[in-house]
């Protein structure tokens, strides 16, 4: 506990702010690479319990090349994430973060993105690189109808009245379409790449809706399948699939 303390309290005085055009506060850590103009963008998963959020992947990713963003979700429900989506049903966090990660393209000159996360931040990487127009998406056991998740558990309850601004079926059925809708209105296909275990309960109630879409948009992801039980085992095994699959990458760019 006390290594993640000064962790974060490490990652506090090292990132940013910047206060976007709808006002919107965005707190990031920015690594720039002059010799590059990629650009990887890292979305966090949810904290652990009864931790606020943090940024995940840093020292995953601290000798990979490229210009890197990591967003932090420290909105919602004791600043546990929104999905980088919204607050009391307004979706000015997810505005104010594209309008970030626009930024972030144009001042890199980016020529290629990948957009990166794991379980919440695994639907973020989703959500956003359709959206903008990634080149890349790496995801690790996204979860696909986040109403529902979030429903699911009392614990997780509170972080869904704080995006939706009170609970309704209506809401929900709302919220769970975000990510299918998306994916089936954008011209634009990233190259997925997409990391889970079937042995797992997310996989039949996220997972593998996520992908009978693809398969029916006709879209193909490159899958990395293990048989891990636990959801939270993702941390385990998502890191060597992610520096692994960036290497692979950056090899066919060359």
């Amino acid at each position: 506990m006390i290594k993640k303390t000064l962790a974060k309290l490490y990652f506090q005085a090292i990132g940013k702010t910047a206060t976007q055009s709808n006002g919107v506060k965005m707190h990031y850590l920015f690594q720039k690479d002059t010799k590059s103009h990629d650009l990887i963008v890292v979305f966090s998963a949810f904290p652990g319990a009864g931790m606020s959020s943090t940024y995940n992947y840093v020292n995953t990713l601290k000798e990979t090349p490229g210009n890197k963003l990591f967003i932090l979700d420290d909105f919602g429900f004791e600043k546990r994430g929104v999905y980088y989506l919204c607050e009391d049903g307004d979706f000015k966090i997810r505005d104010a973060v594209e309008e970030l990660i626009t930024a972030m393209m144009q001042k890199v000159r980016a020529t290629q993105t990948t957009f990166i996360g794991s379980s919440k931040g695994g639907y973020a990487a989703l959500y956003f690189g359709f959206r903008l127009g990634a080149t890349n998406v790496i995801s690790g056991a996204p979860q696909y109808f986040i109403g529902k998740y979030l429903q699911a558990e009392a614990g997780r309850v509170k972080t869904l009245e704080s995006m939706l601004g009170g609970i309704s079926e209506v809401k929900i059925t709302q919220l769970d379409a975000e990510l299918a809708t998306t994916i089936t209105q954008t011209a634009h296909t990233p190259k997925l790449y997409m990391h889970y275990s079937t042995a797992e309960h997310t996989y039949k109630s996220h997972i593998a809706p996520l992908l009978a879409q693809l398969a029916d948009e006709q879209i193909q992801a490159e899958q990395d399948i293990e048989q891990y039980a636990s959801h939270m085992e993702v941390r385990h095994y998502f890191p060597f699939y992610l520096k692994k699959t960036l290497t692979k990458i950056r090899g066919e760019q060359s």
